[in-house]
């Protein structure tokens, strides 16, 4: 068998039209006729819950993290294939054991299947014509995202200069298991195919103000400049980042959290691993979410709930970013569930659900760099300062006067983004980001302590090798 898609579609199949021999719908399953149908399908659990668990592994991989022998007994407990987390927090490029199925590789695809049924038929569906083209360019968009987090795990970053040359992720864009031989794209043919999607279906976006599980204006351009900032490419990210900053002022739904308010009934202290349980929303209940693709990620659930050691600790270097104006520092925990100093600080963003669609931070902070990239320094440092006046302490919100050049603006933004999403996945892509960037070589090399052994970051690293059970049905793709 050498269908890409045989094993990856067995519960996106009840989705799928009609074919000329069926007369009626199988019992059980949805055949989809009417637009509504089409509408249903997209606001289904299935559609925003990735369900990794200990498998994301962008959420190991990380410079930012140290992994103690302790901790890393922590991880034998969560997860399933402890060796593999260990390999990803070496920031190994080979992880996968051999008989070990990619849950990041078959939910994407399952999902991919079911927009591309969306994105291929609902304009035939009975229906109001305006939402039928609504609806598929919601789901061109959120195909096209799927791809481009695929790309982010399986193919190495973008970079013109190998685009051509280096091969990603096949481009899957029919609901059709059996096509066979599925070729790997280019870089450059995968992220031409993302960002045509994105440019002619952004437009054709409806403008609400909800967000979260559903993907509308505001939220297509937010994941169009995403990929953008992914490529480097920052002048075009600003253009679709200023187009969702504009449309999500003032949204009811999706907002900045003030941790100034929040924290008060806290007395602005640090909170411990119990609190932060309370303190932190899941994903797909934070106001701060503007897309939800929600995944279950324990790593600092598990230890507060059951008293276990934390599973990552913070570097003292990411701590030190914070002053003590800043009241993310009080989400950083410093000491275990029973009051004892931990060996290092840990940062408890996670609590049990990663969000690894975009948040509005994201769009903030994205925003501000490109536009301090660019030499807009004012409006950059208008951003920022709109972001940090729910972040730190009333009167220290303002960038530094010190921090004057285009070159030192786009510097504060790194640092603010790894105060933003410390301990985090952010990092993981960010690194890929910047990797070859001329501002980013100074911090180089970058290292990761596991279980009292220091791993370098290689360039190899930034991507995560096929696994053997997807490559037995795709000998080519060796």
């Amino acid at each position: 068998m050498k269908k890409i898609l045989t094993l990856l579609c067995s519960a996106a199949l009840m989705t799928t039209a009609c074919d000329d021999f069926l007369d009626e719908a199988p019992r059980g399953y949805t055949i989809p006729k009417l637009t509504e149908d089409y509408d249903k399908l997209l606001n289904d659990g299935a559609m925003n819950n990735m369900l990794f668990f200990d498998a994301y592994y962008p959420a190991w991989k990380s410079d930012e993290l140290i992994y103690t022998e302790g901790s890393l007994a922590t991880v034998s407990q969560l997860s399933s294939f402890p060796t593999s987390v260990e390999a990803a927090a070496e920031l190994r490029s080979d992880i996968y054991r051999a008989d070990q199925t990619s849950t990041e590789w078959n939910t994407a695809y399952n999902q991919i299947y079911t927009l591309n049924v969306i994105a291929n038929e609902v304009m035939n569906s009975r229906g109001n014509d305006a939402t039928k083209q609504h609806l598929q360019a919601e789901a061109r968009v959120r195909r096209a995202y799927m791809h481009w987090l695929l790309a982010q795990w399986y193919a190495m970053p973008y970079d013109e200069a190998t685009a051509d040359e280096q091969l990603a992720i096949p481009i899957v864009t029919e609901a059709d298991t059996q096509v066979m031989d599925y070729d790997r794209a280019t870089t450059k043919e995968l992220y031409a195919w993302i960002t045509a999607e994105m440019e002619e279906a952004c437009p054709q976006l409806e403008e609400r103000d909800e967000h979260r599980m559903r993907c509308y204006k505001a939220t297509g351009y937010a994941l169009m400049g995403k990929v953008y900032f992914s490529m480097g490419r920052y002048d075009d990210a600003l253009r679709a980042l200023r187009v969702a900053y504009d449309l999500l002022r003032d949204d009811p739904n999706v907002y900045l959290t003030d941790h100034n308010e929040k924290q008060a009934a806290y007395g602005y202290r640090e909170l411990t691993m119990n609190e932060m349980l309370a303190y932190m929303p899941y994903a797909y209940n934070d106001n701060e979410a503007l897309f939800c693709k929600y995944s279950n990620c324990m790593k600092e659930y598990y230890p507060a709930y059951y008293g276990t050691e934390p599973a990552e600790y913070l570097s003292p270097d990411v701590y030190a970013l914070y002053d003590e104006h800043d009241l993310r520092r009080n989400l950083i925990v410093t000491k275990d569930v029973s009051g004892n100093p931990l060996a290092y600080p840990t940062a408890t963003f996670y609590t049990a659900k990663v969000n690894i669609g975009c948040k509005l931070p994201e769009v903030y902070l994205m925003l501000a760099e490109c536009e301090a990239r660019v030499g807009s320094t004012d409006e950059a440092r208008t951003i920022l300062t709109e972001l940090r006046r729910t972040r730190v302490r009333p009167g220290y919100e303002e960038v530094p006067q010190e921090v004057t050049t285009r070159e030192d603006l786009t510097r504060y933004c790194f640092d603010e983004e790894a105060r933003e999403f410390a301990g985090s996945d952010f990092r993981y892509y960010n690194v890929r980001r910047l990797w070859n960037d001329p501002l980013f070589q100074e911090q180089k090399p970058l290292t990761h302590e596991v279980g009292g052994q220091t791993y370098t970051w290689q360039e190899s690293g930034l991507k995560t090798d096929l696994p053997e059970t997807v490559l037995i049905w795709n000998e080519n793709w060796r």
